[in-house]
């Protein structure tokens, strides 16, 4: 498998799944690596606050991610120990292209497996 670009704005805006599965997130001069399965907590976390009724206060939460509105309409996203600030409209972009880069996933190949399969030599076992 090779490293696959699942959504981009620009070289400096996109979301890229490399060849050993771990999918990272480029936003201007901000680098995020993550497993699959922390993108897809950030992914649906990202697209529930963006249908959120709410005008401020807590949007949605995942395992890992919580976004938050303040009252002068910032948007700010905790990804674990990474707190990062949006404007509404800047906030609306990354969540699109998430929500695009999830979606690619479901046409693009698997994920590698982790390790080897183990299968049982012959000369430990008989043939019965």
């Amino acid at each position: 498998m090779e490293a696959a670009v699942l959504a981009a704005y620009s070289v400096r805006r996109r979301v890229v799944r490399g060849a050993d599965g771990v999918v990272s997130v480029l936003w201007g001069s901000l680098g995020l690596r993550m497993s699959l399965a922390e993108f897809l907590d950030l992914a649906a976390v990202l697209a529930e606050a963006v249908r959120s009724p709410a005008r401020y206060g807590e949007l949605a939460q995942g395992v890992r991610a919580r976004v938050v509105r303040c009252s002068m309409g910032q948007v700010t996203l905790h990804q674990g120990d990474l707190t990062l600030w949006f404007s509404p409209e800047e906030f609306e972009e990354i969540a699109s292209l998430m929500t695009r880069a999830r979606q690619q996933l479901a046409d693009s190949a698997p994920a590698p497996r982790l390790g080897l399969s183990w299968r049982p030599r012959e000369e430990y076992f008989g043939r019965n």
